[in-house]
């Protein structure tokens, strides 16, 4: 579940431990690293050296240690600790409680304090240079032009298109349920389908709708979320929300309004 809003979040707490010197790295096993990243060459890569950098490009996290860079993805359920802090308490589909068995990955600095994430479902990994050219450009900041050249070049539903990691990181399934809810389109549309002024609504929505989330607290504070279950209703209009699947992804929509 950790979207482009948690991902952010985890950031902004990684940089309390900015400018500290990596002593040690734990990994609980090596199914939780990214296959081709092996425990002797991230530990060499990043033990002796001090966390530089903190930053974000979509649902990836990656910290600049030394010369190298550590990729964490968090998948549905991982959260991101720091100095035994938990960065968000409140996670769709998983447990606020930190329990030993779901620490996949553990960081300890010379200085003290820790760096963790747990992950219950183990559906998350770790990466010792990860390539970040395998991603689209960040949900919050691509242009609308971008977003225009992406949806007139595929004939895909608007949600795969808003879901393709490699087209435009950051969204999610509650993310892009909420945006194209607010924006008034069916996610069974197909991409090439929209005009320029659909096109700047879905732009100007996404923005939009990052932001308020974020103030909120998460992905899944949206206004369509209590409803994402059977016998939901649209909160605009009152009409029973449509059920389906899209882009491999359950999907709620009004099928009044999202035309």
């Amino acid at each position: 579940m950790p979207e482009l809003i948690e991902v952010e979040l985890y950031r902004k707490a990684a940089t309390r431990a900015l400018n500290r010197t990596v002593s040690s790295v734990l990994i609980s096993s090596q199914k939780y690293l990214k296959q081709g990243t092996q425990p002797t060459d991230l530990r060499s890569a990043v033990c002796g050296s001090r966390l530089v950098t903190a930053r974000r490009t979509g649902k990836l996290l990656l910290l600049e240690i030394g010369t190298a860079v550590v990729g964490l993805r968090f998948g549905m359920t991982g959260r991101l600790i720091v100095d035994g802090e938990a960065t968000i308490n409140e996670l769709l589909y998983t447990t606020s409680e930190v329990q030993q068995q779901h620490i996949r990955f553990v960081m300890n600095f010379d200085e003290g304090g820790t760096l963790a994430v747990v992950d219950p479902r183990s559906f998350g990994n770790v990466e010792l240079n990860p390539d970040e050219t395998s991603l689209g450009p960040d949900a919050m900041h691509i242009p609308t032009d971008d977003l225009a050249q992406l949806f007139k070049r595929s004939r895909a539903t608007i949600k795969a298109v808003l879901l393709d990691q490699a087209k435009i990181s950051g969204i999610g399934n509650l993310l892009c349920d909420e945006i194209l809810w607010r924006t008034g389109l069916s996610p069974t549309r197909a991409g090439c389908s929209l005009n320029s002024e659909e096109i700047e609504r879905v732009t100007h929505t996404l923005r939009n709708t990052i932001r308020d989330l974020t103030k909120r607290g998460g992905s899944h504070t949206g206004d369509l979320q209590s409803e994402r279950h059977r016998k939901g209703v649209c909160p605009t209009d009152g009409v029973q929300l449509e059920q389906t699947k899209v882009a491999g992804r359950t999907s709620w929509w009004c099928p009044e309004h999202q035309l």
